[in-house]
């Protein structure tokens, strides 16, 4: 999470249908980002294509959930949990998030997190 970001006590919310889908390098920073994540983070693909995937963590989120995810993940095993997220303009939203990692030939090369509205 970015240190000076703005937070309002606002909620977002996206159709049950939608998936956020993004992934990332192995220094999870952003490598892909769909039209659905775009929206609902209120930054544009360029301002998210490189940059920590952190950049839409919520304050609110401890951050030993960020360190079992990621010792999880770099065993090649996936993490599933429900994630509060902040927009651009400090909006916050929940997700059920499914993160998994992506190999090539037998390596991880990064991660794919495909998001849904918690149920």
């Amino acid at each position: 999470m970015r240190v000076n970001m703005p937070i309002t006590q606002t909620e977002r919310t996206f159709p049950a249908s939608e998936r956020l889908i993004s992934t990332t390098d192995l220094n999870s920073h952003i490598t892909y980002c769909n039209d659905a994540f775009v929206t609902l983070s209120g930054f544009t693909r360029e301002e998210l294509i490189g940059q920590p995937h952190n950049l839409v963590r919520h304050p609110d989120m401890p951050a030993s959930v960020f360190a079992h995810m990621w010792e999880t993940i770099k065993q090649g095993k996936p993490w599933m949990g429900v994630v509060k997220n902040r927009s651009k303009q400090g909006d916050y939203y929940w997700v059920s998030a499914y993160v998994t990692a992506v190999y090539e030939n037998g390596r991880i090369v990064g991660y794919e997190s495909v998001r849904s509205l918690p149920t």
